[in-house]
């Protein structure tokens, strides 16, 4: 199944939000939301996961997939074409949390890295403090520089 990846566009949101539903997500998406959309070959919205940007630096989160309308290793599929976008925006390092002992990042180049490391833009977003106060969150960071 070929996928490809976007920006979330205005005329996006109902199947979003459809999307979100479907899975049981509590987060509230609406037209200014920064989220990427993942679609099948048909046009069909089969994910997506939002990326905050702060200069070249960027955060993954709210990763969501329709396993429905796609195969089973399509979250390592979503990741990677999201990394791909992010370096087209510019973005040389993205950051992404994960609950407990999650085995998806690793694989993929990220590396696990403590609190302390984290740049402090990173800290201030929205996503980053919502996950932390609550949860005993993992840190991973992956490098989109050649090096």
């Amino acid at each position: 199944m070929a996928l490809t990846v976007r920006k979330m566009e205005k005329t996006d949101l109902l199947a979003i939000q459809a999307l979100f539903a479907r899975v049981g997500s509590t987060t509230q998406v609406d037209q200014n939301s920064r989220f990427l959309v993942v679609e099948s070959e048909n046009g069909a919205i089969v994910g997506t996961v939002g990326l905050d940007k702060a200069g070249e630096l960027g955060l993954l989160r709210t990763m969501v997939i329709d396993s429905n309308r796609t195969h089973p290793a399509a979250s390592i599929e979503f990741i990677q074409l999201a990394i791909a976008f992010a370096q087209t925006e510019g973005i040389h390092t993205v950051y992404a949390l994960s609950n407990g002992k999650v085995a998806l990042f690793e694989p993929l180049g990220f590396e696990r890295i403590e609190e302390p490391f984290l740049p402090e833009v990173i800290k201030t977003m929205d996503h980053y403090q919502l996950v932390t106060e609550t949860d005993q969150a993992t840190i991973w960071a992956y490098s989109c520089s050649p090096i």
